[in-house]
């Protein structure tokens, strides 16, 4: 019996109702992907208020590595909003807090002694993280990446290596952010050649040349896969020059894992598949099972340098937060789902390969785990980008029960982030819609 079911047009009466009260009552900035509201959920599949069902292969991007309404994770919540919702950890604190603490501490990736503390969103960690860095080294500067997403903070949105919509409009941003190109060999005008020519230290520091010098510099911040980006991997050598790099003169690094962490990639974070490890960690999204929560993890020197009041935040850390967060790590752990996020991306590669040969306007694909990209492009030779198909594919995609997602600089990429506990015949049946979708487009734009 096929889980994905449509018993309406997209939208159905009830979620069209919902779209014009959201119209006349929310600004025109707060976007959505797939003109549906949802009413319930489960594992891999979300049913809407028109009872349509769709298979699930964005989970809030990213944020349900565990699936929807994952048992131990509705049990913790359950049980601790019976005894409090929240206090404020710096007024009155307690136990699960810490618990969550110690264990980011033991797990997150590297061999020294670290810290940790909560605060509520991604952009929010990442503002911290460059905070505790700057304050560490006395230095100002940060460098971040082209094509890169870290929010929509200000000192986000000035991180993020996209203009529009991002940036456009909202100037003037943060001081002191240079941002260097992303080194990837489509982008090279010497053209693909297996071996990254950023990767050389003289490279850099020929780039730095012209942004800011070495001295001044904090902190680099990078997502060792670029999400928003296109899933789009750093080259293990241009992350080995650059790490060295910045040890050599006193910048601290900061690792983005918001998208890539909690078993995504296939490992449990993806600097794991490098053997690197960041001075600071920033987590959230799947950190708490869909409940919103985010963390930084850093070396217990530097996070300890700065002063009692210096950072905080009064949600951070919230009760039912972390206890959401202890039993969606549990789960993650337990159920081996990074293992089973190399299980999801080798199923996916099976169906893309002779997909990708059939369509000349699938240019290449990239899959870290169940964290998969697919650029649509005008033709193989010049690789233009097409981001005027993927509308059409993902309405081909919702309207028969499926959802994907959008990314990459042009918007020319679809992402697949389903849930790290899909099963294997749902994420075959999504796939089969996702094949026809694409058949679909060919026969319409010839």
């Amino acid at each position: 019996m096929a889980t994905a079911r449509i018993v309406t047009k997209i939208p159905g009466p009830k979620s069209a109702r919902l779209l014009a009260r959201k119209a006349s009552a929310l600004p025109a900035g707060v976007y959505h992907n797939v003109p549906v509201f949802i009413q319930s959920a489960e594992n891999a599949v979300l049913e809407d208020i028109d009872g349509n069902r769709f298979i699930d292969f964005a989970s809030g991007i990213g944020t349900i590595n565990v699936g929807h309404a994952a048992g131990p994770v509705v049990q913790a919540v359950q049980e601790q909003v019976q005894r409090f919702t929240h206090t404020c950890f710096h007024v009155t604190m307690y136990e699960d807090y810490i618990a969550l603490a110690e264990k980011l501490n033991q797990i997150v990736p590297g061999d020294f002694d670290k810290k940790t503390y909560f605060v509520n969103s991604g952009a929010e960690a990442v503002e911290n993280a460059v905070k505790i860095a700057r304050f560490a080294t006395g230095r100002s500067a940060v460098l971040a990446y082209e094509q890169s997403f870290h929010g929509r903070t200000l000192l986000g949105l000035t991180l993020t290596g996209k203009v529009k919509p991002i940036k456009k409009g909202f100037g003037p941003l943060a001081s002191e952010v240079y941002h260097l190109p992303f080194p990837d060999c489509r982008d090279c005008a010497g053209g693909p050649t297996g071996l990254c020519c950023q990767a050389e230290e003289t490279a850099l520091r020929r780039l730095l040349m012209t942004r800011v010098d070495p001295e001044q510099i904090a902190a680099i911040i990078f997502e060792p896969v670029l999400g928003e980006g296109g899933v789009r991997p750093f080259p293990d050598e241009y992350l080995r020059m650059l790490f060295k790099f910045a040890r050599e003169n006193g910048i601290l690094m900061i690792a983005d894992e918001i998208q890539t962490g909690w078993g995504r990639t296939g490992s449990l974070f993806a600097m794991e598949h490098y053997g690197l490890a960041a001075d600071l960690t920033v987590t959230a999204k799947s950190l708490a099972g869909g409940l919103p929560l985010s963390a930084v993890t850093g070396r217990a020197e530097i996070m300890d340098r700065v002063a009692p009041g210096g950072i905080g935040s009064t949600y951070g850390g919230n009760p039912l937060a972390c206890a959401a967060a202890l039993a969606a790590i549990s789960t993650i752990e337990s159920c081996k789902l990074a293992e089973r996020a190399r299980e999801i991306g080798a199923v996916v590669a099976k169906y893309l390969e002779p997909l990708a040969a059939n369509y000349p306007f699938i240019g290449d694909y990239r899959i870290r785990g169940a964290m998969i990209g697919i650029d649509l492009v005008r033709d193989k030779n010049s690789y233009a980008p097409a981001p005027e198909l993927f509308g059409s594919i993902q309405r081909q995609c919702y309207e028969n029960g499926l959802i994907i997602l959008k990314a990459g600089l042009f918007g020319n990429v679809i992402r697949f982030l389903p849930p790290l506990t899909i099963e294997f015949d749902v994420l075959e049946e999504g796939l089969k819609i996702f094949a026809q979708a694409l058949e679909n487009a060919a026969a319409a734009h010839g």
